[in-house]
């Protein structure tokens, strides 16, 4: 019994750790989003030939856990293939690429990022205007591989959770009621993108408020602002728990 309860401890403990990918995580960057994204940020604009779709599979990738887990389980990874970004294990697949609505909104608007922006209220012009920064489909890309890898490398709990949820047929794949999105599971995910957050804003990043943080990411910050006040406030203490424990909570993130 006891080295059942320490084996258990012990799987706790890696499902919750971070997963060094970056070099994966850049080059899938590097390969399919940098040149786009470079141009963007110099012009402003986005055109028609920018982010062309591709599929590439999980063999590609050269991290050591990218390749345990593509031993035990290879996907197919889609390249601005639409539909957002997810992990889908029953079907084998990762699916990562800008967010298509607000790339969008901005052709519907002669494909001026400045133009598109000047019709949006105040409040929806941080989150927009972020979704063209590199860190903002780095933190998508390493969510999303961080899912596949947890879910391969740990007995498909993923997987498994949602077949119990179709089998019950109520959707549900949490306990409690607790929204998918403010679980564990997810959590292990999000933190992924604060990891890539910190990489772009480093030189700030001890001067940046919690809340300042979030706001740089607009996966984040969508995700938050549906939440009950209730559901906030438990995620920001676990958040913040996990972010102290991986030395990723700045300074001025503690209060």
């Amino acid at each position: 019994m006891k080295d059942f309860i320490k084996n258990r401890i012990r799987e706790s403990l890696i499902e919750e750790r971070l997963m060094d990918v970056n070099d994966d995580v850049d080059f899938i960057y590097d390969t399919y989003f940098k040149k786009d994204y470079e141009e963007i940020d110099q012009t402003g604009i986005i055109t028609d030939d920018m982010f062309k779709d591709t599929i590439i599979n999980t063999s590609t990738l050269k991290s050591p856990l990218a390749i345990k887990a593509d031993k035990l389980n290879l996907c197919l990874i889609l390249i601005n293939v639409g539909g957002g970004n997810f992990y889908a294990p029953k079907q084998s697949t990762i699916s990562v690429g800008p967010n298509t609505s607000a790339i969008g909104f901005v052709k519907d608007n002669g494909g001026s990022i400045k133009s598109a922006a000047s019709y949006l209220p105040d409040s929806q012009l941080s989150n927009f205007m972020n979704e063209f920064k590199s860190s903002s489909i780095k933190g998508s890309i390493h969510h999303e591989l961080v899912h596949w890898i947890d879910d391969t490398l740990h007995n498909k709990h993923i997987n498994n959770r949602m077949e119990r949820a179709t089998e019950r047929g109520d959707g549900k794949i949490t306990k409690n009621g607790i929204p998918i999105n403010a679980d564990k599971m997810e959590i292990q995910s999000q933190i992924h993108n604060i990891v890539q957050l910190k990489r772009k804003y480093d030189e700030i990043w001890d001067s940046l408020t919690f809340e300042d943080m979030i706001k740089y990411s607009p996966a984040l910050n969508t995700m938050t602002r549906n939440f009950s006040d209730e559901v906030k406030n438990q995620w920001v203490r676990n958040i913040k728990t996990r972010m102290h424990r991986e030395g990723l909570l700045g300074k001025n993130m503690r209060n």
